[in-house]
């Protein structure tokens, strides 16, 4: 036997019979939602060219993709995500179409985490995009919809909000190299401020006020509070206070509809900053220590496909939905069937037809010779009647 014939590749697993289950139900509730909010689906390629995903504000790096060649020498990929195959679809295939785009999707993306991460390589993803909107009202329906969506899984939930634009006039006026702001942004997304050191960064400015902003960002988190504490590190910056009376009109539309135990400010979400534009959400569930859904405008996606639209979204990690449902002890069982059928060979036509006189039932049809085996199968599945033919 090969040595890896009855294993699986780092990163995959195996979804059986129940647990697939509970795949299926957060997805069937995602697509009602989205569809009820007037969201058309797009099914992607599982193979993609390298190209489409080679490019400058590209958040996910090449390391992370499994990358392999076609017949004639192409750099192919597997999908490492969703938002971006459907940017080369609306700028191609949808160029002409009226604007709004409003696109949903439920598509498996491939990224090769690190070891030991937790994470898994193969990953079930749900997810939106609205296309060819900016503004408030393209942000509250985007919003919106992750809150129906994190609703819909009958789990306690909070979603974050936060804004690029205000971490990113903030650190623009500290005249940092690109090494040295991605440095800081992952101290601040990580909210590790234990560990920072003075020397992160050789700049002109003082360590100290480094230090300030790396370890004030992340807690900038809660209500309306968090938006006055903010304009005091913004001082006089006006790009960063135009974020944060953005970042206030947004809270407050939500907060005002009754959301206000469910959403929260954030300026700690600092997702990648070349992707990010504008308004960034990230949403939890309980029993889950990670986030289970994230996203926010990426206005400066689209012009690398040739046409330059303003966009917005977010993807759900379905698989970490699925497995808090299961930890929290949802019931999720297939439906039993009410009927089995009995039947010998000669007597099939009749099993057919009795299944078309009967389709207000679910009837499932015996494998088994013996009407023993039948009985005993039918027992054990729950099955209250057995119909011999």
């Amino acid at each position: 036997m090969k040595k890896y014939s009855k294993n699986i590749p780092d990163g995959t697993s195996d979804i059986i019979f129940d647990k697939a289950l509970y795949i299926k139900k957060a997805v069937d509730g995602f697509r009602k939602i989205y569809e009820e909010l007037g969201y058309r689906e797009i099914i992607t390629p599982t193979i993609e060219y390298y190209d489409v995903f080679d490019f400058t504000c590209q958040p996910i790096v090449q390391e992370m993709m499994y990358k392999f060649s076609d017949n004639n020498g192409r750099l192919l990929v597997l999908r490492p995500d969703g938002t971006t195959p459907i940017s080369r679809v609306v700028s191609t295939k949808l160029r002409e179409e009226e604007k709004p785009i409003k696109i949903f999707y439920n598509q498996n993306v491939f990224r090769i985490n690190t070891d030991y991460s937790g994470k898994k390589n193969e990953q079930s993803q749900s997810g939106i995009e609205i296309i060819g909107v900016d503004g408030l009202k393209a942000d509250i329906l985007y919003i919106e919809t992750a809150l129906q969506v994190l609703k819909s899984t009958g789990l306690n939930f909070k979603l974050e909000i936060g804004h690029m634009g205000f971490y990113k006039a903030i650190v623009d006026s500290l005249n940092l190299s690109d090494k040295d702001k991605e440095t800081i942004r992952l101290y601040i997304e990580s909210k590790n401020t234990n560990e920072i050191r003075l020397d992160v960064v050789d700049v002109e400015n003082s360590p100290e006020k480094i230090y300030d902003i790396i370890r004030i960002i992340p807690q900038l988190f809660g209500s309306y509070e968090v938006i006055d504490k903010a304009r005091i590190l913004a001082g006089g910056n006006e790009e960063a206070l135009a974020a944060l009376d953005y970042l206030y009109k947004l809270y407050n539309v939500f907060d005002k509809a009754g959301y206000s135990e469910n959403i929260i400010i954030d300026l700690g979400i600092v997702h990648e900053i070349d992707y990010y534009t504008g308004c960034v959400i990230s949403g939890y569930v309980e029993g889950i220590g990670e986030n289970v859904l994230s996203g926010g405008r990426y206005n400066n996606l689209i012009a690398n496909f040739g046409i330059d639209l303003p966009a917005t979204g977010f993807a759900v990690n379905v698989n970490l939905i699925a497995k808090a449902l299961e930890n929290a002890g949802m019931i999720c069982e297939t439906p039993k069937a009410d009927e089995i059928i009995h039947y010998s060979v000669n007597n099939y036509c009749a099993v057919i037809k009795y299944i078309k006189n009967n389709k207000d039932k679910k009837i499932e049809i015996s494998c088994f010779d013996e009407l023993s085996d039948t009985m005993a199968y039918a027992k054990k599945n729950g099955i209250d009647k057995i119909v011999e033919i």
